[in-house]
């Protein structure tokens, strides 16, 4: 019976299920940008297409991330991880410095979405510390 559960060994290593976590974030952010685009750009006083062309970013990102989980490429997790903190303290760069153009609301995301990128980040190191 050792075939029987093969359809969840990629769910067994921290390192693919971290991977697949964060193409599902990207899709999620992807979603996001393009479904609420214009209610976006009121929160954070910027262009609805600046949110199109960041949906269509994490939409590829989300897609490569996912191939990368699905081919079990753990050795691409410390670059995903970089770019993740990476990602995450650069958006509390940009809060921290417009943080006065935000609404409440583009206040909230942006904190959330930043607290999020540090974690996933996170996270992602230790899974390739600890494959």
């Amino acid at each position: 019976m050792p075939g029987r559960n093969r359809h969840l060994i990629p769910f067994r290593s921290p390192a693919v299920l971290i991977l697949w976590a964060d193409s599902l974030f990207e899709a999620v952010l992807a979603a996001a940008c393009f479904a609420l685009g214009s209610r976006l750009a009121t929160w954070f006083d910027l262009p609805r297409e600046l949110f199109w062309l960041l949906g269509g970013l994490f939409a590829a990102a989300s897609v490569g991330l996912a191939w990368l989980a699905r081919e079990r490429a753990i050795g691409w997790l410390p670059r995903a991880a970089v770019a993740n903190v990476g990602t995450g303290v650069a958006l509390w760069v940009v809060a921290f410095l417009a943080w006065g153009g935000f609404s409440p609301e583009g206040r909230w995301l942006i904190s959330a979405v930043a607290n999020a990128c540090l974690l996933l980040g996170i996270a992602q190191w230790l899974a390739w510390r600890r494959p």
